[in-house]
């Protein structure tokens, strides 16, 4: 029996060496989905929207979750939400925001912004390998989206 097609995982996040780790914990933690990553908002935006460097991607890999950083150049997180929670086409893709900001304003805007969880960026690697592991069993194998996105 042949697998369905899984869907990928966007990572969007600006420090190449935290790009770098979340791959890893993502190698680590035996994670079988397609991780695709990229370095701010707009990138992302570009990416759903199969725009720029995206513009052979297909249809079918939008993505199941978004994991996303907040503190980026040119689109930070925040403005990524603004500009894809209202979308119809991708407001059901869910974002988790992974974050270094402990900063309760921080996650009240991002739950504002409709983001579907927040998380702490751990600095021990262990542990993001827990988390990313958690968030793929959630958000990838357990919660359901509608057919249509």
């Amino acid at each position: 029996m042949v697998e369905p097609r899984r869907k990928p995982i966007l990572v969007v996040e600006d420090d190449p060496l935290d790009r770098e780790m979340i791959e890893l914990a993502f190698k680590r933690a035996d994670i079988q989905s397609p991780v695709v990553t990229v370095s701010d908002g707009q990138e992302a935006l570009d990416y759903l929207q199969a725009e720029g460097l995206f513009r052979e991607r297909q249809p079918e890999d939008l993505p199941a979750v978004i994991v996303l950083d907040l503190a980026m150049p040119r689109m930070d997180g925040f403005e990524f939400l603004r500009r894809v929670k209202p979308t119809p086409a991708l407001a059901a893709i869910p974002v988790v925001v992974l974050t270094t900001s402990e900063f309760d304003q921080d996650l009240s805007q991002s739950y504002a912004l409709r983001a579907n969880s927040c998380i702490t960026k751990p600095g021990d690697f262990e542990r993001l390998v827990e988390i990313v592991r958690a968030v793929h069993e959630y958000w990838c194998e357990i919660n359901k989206v509608p057919q249509g996105r």
